[in-house]
């Protein structure tokens, strides 16, 4: 079976699904986080951290786009694969117990639909929102922490909206790492299996992580 032969075929959507979500996890969600948690830190530190990463910007901006193709890749493979295995359990005339799939499972591409609306949304919130300046260590740089704060603190309503979409985020994750081992044949899902148990722990601490910034914020 050539490539294309290959990526073309149920399990080949399968891969692409499940590595274009890795992608994303290690080069965007991984790094993204540990800069985000800075912000518990103060302003100084986050600021710097921020000024540091303004100044890698032809990397930035190539992560960005590769992001941006992974994103479009997931999103188009996870549609392919829903529609497929719809089509193939209406032919079947059966359906999978609702016992042996999670919730996480069942609602995978509503969350993966309320993720791809947040990144929107975030985008609009902080890249490309107007940003105040500070001094750190004699040099001017973008005053990234107090953009934060205002943002939270003037609008529960925006924060409420963050929150929410970190259950997203939560139940997206805990299900798709361990969905993505096991397309890679790392996994058998049975129960009591560490794996799952892992998966669920890393989805759900990223996704409390992600949160505690804009209440922190919010209290702040």
């Amino acid at each position: 079976m050539d490539i294309k032969r290959m990526l073309l075929s149920s399990i080949g959507k399968k891969l692409l699904l499940a590595t274009s979500g890795l992608v994303m996890f290690l080069l965007f969600l991984v790094p993204h986080m540990g800069g985000n948690i800075l912000f518990l830190f103060g302003p100084d530190l986050f600021n710097s951290y921020a000024h540091h990463l303004h100044q890698l910007v032809p990397v930035v901006i190539g992560i960005e786009i590769l992001m941006l193709a992974m994103i479009s890749l997931h999103m188009f493979m996870g549609i392919r694969v829903v529609l497929e295995n719809r089509k193939a359990a209406d032919k079947r005339q059966t359906l999978k117990s609702s016992k042996e799939r999670s919730l996480a499972a069942k609602l995978m591409p509503v969350s993966g639909g309320m993720i791809f609306i947040f990144i929107v949304k975030h985008l609009l919130d902080f890249k490309f929102y107007e940003k105040a300046t500070t001094t750190l260590h004699g040099v001017e740089t973008y005053d990234v922490y107090r953009m934060v704060l205002e943002r939270f603190q003037s609008d529960p309503v925006h924060l409420i909206f963050y929150v929410g979409f970190m259950l997203a985020v939560g139940l997206h994750l805990s299900h798709a790492l361990q969905s993505a081992l096991q397309t890679y044949g790392l996994y058998i899902p049975r129960e009591g299996s560490k794996i799952k148990l892992a998966s669920f722990f890393v989805g759900w601490a990223m996704a409390t992580t992600f949160a505690i910034i804009p209440i922190s914020a919010f209290i702040g």
